[in-house]
């Protein structure tokens, strides 16, 4: 439960902090930082997805493709092995980013119900 939690945890860090640009005010590489948070919440959830699949193989799904269309919208911004500048986001870029981390963790947080019971 609390690796489910983790999950969570480290998407609610993206929208919280991440996502306004804050983190990396003078190097503005917060995709970068947004990206990994991401990757982290997912191998957090790897570790806890046969649980699931086994109580709730549709959540299971539903999640799995979240985190896809999360990597998808981070596509259009990749420059090389990296990101462009944060500063290039308009507010609607950044806008649609927290929506689509915000319907992953919406989703994540129903994981650790799910195992547990």
């Amino acid at each position: 439960m609390q690796i489910a939690n983790g999950a969570n945890e480290l998407l609610s860090e993206v929208s919280a902090s991440k996502i306004t640009g804050e983190e990396e005010r003078y190097s503005h590489i917060d995709l970068v930082d947004f990206e990994a948070n991401v990757e982290g919440a997912e191998v957090a959830f790897e570790a806890v997805e046969p649980l699931l699949e086994k109580s709730d193989p549709k959540l299971a799904k539903e999640i799995e493709a979240h985190f896809k269309d999360v990597y998808a919208s981070l596509k259009p911004y990749r420059d090389g092995a990296g990101f462009v500048s944060y500063t290039e986001l308009t507010s609607a870029d950044t806008r649609k980013l927290a929506q689509q981390i915000d319907a992953l963790a919406e989703l994540l947080s129903e994981v650790p119900a799910q195992i547990v019971g």
